[in-house]
């Protein structure tokens, strides 16, 4: 009896160790039982394409108003001619490849937690451009059949036609600056390589924030990354973990880390002092009870960075209680640009008015 009660606690152990060890895998493999798609891509007929000629099929325009639009107390404007080409990331979680474009939760994320607390940082001095577009559902990411890289393609469709309507809306020179986040910042990285590097449009892009992502620096064709604050014709791309762990992209190679507080490539240890604002909030999902989704209230100082060896960018110490959410690995990828909100605002003025003193 004692060897049979042995045994048990024994298996009961590696059960528990493997299923800490594992943790991540069995908590990726329970959700995506969840969210899959009941049928494979070519099954299922796409939701109708965008037609960007149709205000209603862009989550952000100048001339509209839109939570873009949003600045923290006591942040002003300065004008320029320079236009912002916004992709935005994954907000659908649904079981179709690819999201109806008036998805209502999908699309109040976007609006009101992505393009305030991201899109907001290029407003002070750029007009601002997002498309809806049928984007790939999550589980596209965890796909290995094949059919969320067909999403992922028919997604990407949308992102580089409204990109071309986009241009359209443009000056003939006018200078502009491509920037996405996740999901977004994948087609973003797509578009840069294939439609602007090597193009008469290179000359034209002030610079590509690529946040968000597994973008190598291989991704970026002839585009450099950027290695300084004033640099432009170039790409910058972070992705933020809490202190240690395996961060949401471990594992690829070359990956881009710009510190966003010195804003240097792999750049070393950057101090909490060099952080200008940071605005938190609760999640990328619906609003919680009693929460002001509006509120953008700016600390200072909250954050430090660091660069590390696999290309992750690490906050050691985190000095707010604002900033909750975690994805695997201690990823903190909701607040990519949210850590480092006024830095990323000061920095697009610093480019943009470098590029524009070395074109006069």
């Amino acid at each position: 009896m004692k060897k049979v009660l042995l045994v048990i606690a024994i298996s009961v152990a590696v059960v528990a160790v493997g299923s800490y060890i594992f943790r991540a895998q069995i908590f990726m493999a329970l959700m995506g039982s969840q969210i899959a798609p009941e049928h494979n891509f070519a099954e299922q007929a796409p939701p109708s394409a965008p037609d960007y000629n149709d205000a209603d099929n862009w989550a952000a325009l100048p001339e509209a108003q839109d939570p873009s639009d949003q600045l923290p107390i006591g942040v002003d404007r300065s004008p320029t001619d320079v236009a912002v080409f916004f992709v935005h990331p994954t907000s659908y979680f649904g079981k179709t490849w690819n999201q109806l474009l008036d998805h209502q939760s999908a699309n109040w994320v976007v609006d009101e937690r992505v393009l305030r607390h991201q899109a907001t940082v290029f407003n002070s001095c750029c007009h601002i451009y997002a498309p809806r577009y049928r984007q790939a559902t999550f589980f596209s990411f965890m796909d290995t059949s094949g059919n969320g890289e067909q999403a992922l393609e028919l997604a990407y469709g949308d992102v580089k036609a409204a990109f071309m309507a986009f241009l359209a809306r443009l000056e003939p020179q006018q200078p502009f600056i491509v920037a996405g986040h996740s999901q977004g910042t994948r087609h973003a990285t797509q578009l840069v390589r294939e439609e602007i590097t090597g193009t008469s449009l290179q000359p034209r892009l002030v610079a590509a924030y690529l946040v968000g992502f597994s973008v190598s620096h291989d991704h970026l064709g002839t585009l450099p990354a950027c290695d300084g604050a004033q640099q432009f014709g170039c790409a910058v791309g972070w992705n933020a973990m809490d202190g240690e762990g395996s961060g949401a992209f471990g594992g690829t190679e070359r990956l881009l880390c710009t510190n966003p507080l010195n804003w240097r490539d792999n750049g070393g240890y950057a101090a909490h002092e060099l952080n200008t604002g940071a605005i938190g909030f609760l999640s990328y999902g619906q609003a919680e009870e009693g929460e002001d989704v509006t509120a953008m209230d700016l600390e200072v100082g909250i954050a430090d960075a660091q660069c590390m060896s696999d290309g992750q960018l690490a906050v050691q110490e985190l000095r707010s209680s604002a900033f909750p959410s975690r994805m695997l690995g201690n990823s903190m990828h909701v607040y990519d640009y949210s850590l480092f909100h006024m830095n990323i605002r000061e920095n697009v003025a610093t480019r943009i008015a470098a590029y524009l003193g070395a074109s006069q």
